[in-house]
């Protein structure tokens, strides 16, 4: 292959790369869009191929550049771009290397054992959890999402990256022995995925509903963070009311509706509070709270008993650095559905999703950026599969969702104006996931197989004295 039909590879990868990557992803871009690279990087040299794996990674970020410009400015452009071109060129540098020097059956390995390990190492480390990875470019394809209950979403990475492993090294290597394994993981993967989702809800004989009547409220006509809660209230008040009327027994509202100043916020609080006992509804609202021990991205939840609250405990760098962070989660029963809360960004994080395992609903007020409706609510759906339970988000300038512990999406809106949605939310989650009780033993056990593979490969470079 020419310089020239490399470099083309290259381009073609990062194009795909961009739209799997992107804010409304297309999903079997993400299977197909490493093969072009891969294949360039194999029979290039040591240099070419890491130029390779950086020009795809460079492109890669092409429909999300405006999208961090608004959010971070310049400099996290900058910072993820380099990034990106320095993973992607060290991966193709990596699976250039294994195909020279290993069997085609254990470097077919490299890259989805890499790019496994990347995203887990990337959702323990990073302030924005597992944002950026792969995974979530499968949302749509239900069947392959189910690994996740297995693995977390390193291992729906895993699965699609291993297809393209496969691929290119037949291609290339015209290795026939390369895509044997893969062809039995993936097949498998997709066999579990589609016996997982049930065609046909089982009865349950006894115990709560299936499902519940719900209502999301959200008011997107308000700009920012009001700081005259009143006057929110003014709003918000109504659409509960009605929704109490039409026999809707939770009501979830966004993240910050309003600004909970010190000498008004018991004054706020008690007027929620006193609809939820009388209407007898579950009523989840997120605000800004200045309490006297500090200000806090908080939601309450009102019952008819009583109230508790939960502290936001991941906050979005720069936008909420005046916040205190939360420490704990709020976990309570109510009518015989045990249901968790959090906010927003905390379902960006694997680790704080297991945290809820064993719940059968988690309530989350949401706060987005219009563009990343899509791929931010389904961020959250994916903590639902890989932990069994169903989610409930009401998010301003989002999407109002519901979905299940498969990840199907049992209802959708987009938020707007005095937007109230009625719904029905699965109540009965499935139990601790063989991904809850074990964590991310899988992608922590990709990076190792990774680790241990180069190794193979530097070991087998030097006693067969291979350079470029």
């Amino acid at each position: 292959m020419l310089l020239l039909g490399r470099i083309v590879a290259a381009l073609i990868s990062g194009a795909l790369l961009a739209q799997a990557y992107s804010l409304n992803p297309f999903w079997p871009l993400a299977w197909v869009a490493p093969i072009p690279l891969l294949i360039a990087a194999i029979g290039a040299s040591r240099v070419g191929a890491f130029a390779f794996g950086a020009i795809a990674g460079i492109a890669s970020m092409a429909f999300m550049v405006s999208y961090f410009l608004e959010l971070g400015g310049i400099m996290p452009v900058l910072v993820i771009t380099l990034t990106k071109a320095l993973v992607w060129g060290a991966m193709a540098y990596a699976v250039r290397g294994a195909t020279r020097v290993l069997p085609a059956w254990a470097a077919v390995f490299v890259f989805p054992a890499l790019m496994a390990g990347i995203d887990t190492l990337i959702a323990a480390t990073s302030p924005h959890g597992s944002a950026g990875a792969l995974a979530y470019s499968q949302m749509d394809f239900l069947p392959v999402i189910q690994v996740a209950a297995l693995g977390g979403a390193p291992a729906i990475t895993f699965v699609i990256t291993l297809f393209a492993s496969a691929f290119a090294i037949l291609i290339a290597k015209r290795a026939l022995i390369a895509p044997i394994a893969p062809a039995l993981i993936i097949g498998g993967a997709l066999v579990f995925g589609v016996s997982r989702i049930p065609v046909v809800e089982p009865e349950v004989p006894s115990g709560p509903p299936r499902t519940i009547n719900a209502a999301l409220i959200a008011g997107d006509q308000f700009e920012g963070t009001p700081m005259d809660w009143r006057a929110v209230w003014n709003a918000y008040t109504p659409q509960i009311e009605r929704a109490a009327d039409d026999g809707r027994r939770v009501v979830v509202l966004p993240e910050k509706i309003a600004h909970l100043p010190p000498g008004d916020r018991a004054a706020a609080i008690e007027q929620l509070a006193e609809i939820a006992r009388r209407r007898g509804i579950l009523l989840v609202a997120g605000v800004d709270d200045e309490a006297g021990h500090g200000r806090f991205n908080r939601a309450f939840a009102f019952s008819r008993a009583d109230w508790q609250s939960y502290d936001k405990r991941h906050m979005i760098p720069g936008f909420e650095s005046h916040f205190d962070l939360g420490t704990t989660p709020l976990i309570f029963e109510h009518e015989n559905v045990l249901y968790g809360v959090a906010i927003c960004k905390d379902m960006d994080f694997p680790a704080l999703g297991r945290g809820y395992a064993g719940v059968d609903v988690m309530l989350v007020p949401a706060w987005d950026f219009t563009t990343d409706a899509w791929l931010h609510s389904r961020m959250a759906m994916l903590r639902g599969v890989e932990n069994g339970y169903a989610i409930v988000r009401s998010a301003r300038n989002g999407v109002l969702t519901v979905s299940d512990a498969y990840g199907r999406v049992r209802a959708e809106a987009p938020s707007g104006p005095q937007t109230s949605y009625g719904v029905r939310i699965p109540t009965t989650g499935l139990g601790a996931t063989i991904y809850a009780r074990f964590g991310d033993i899988f992608g922590w056990s990709m990076l190792a197989l990774a680790g241990l593979l180069i190794a193979w490969t530097i070991w087998a470079s030097r006693r067969a004295g291979q350079g470029d």
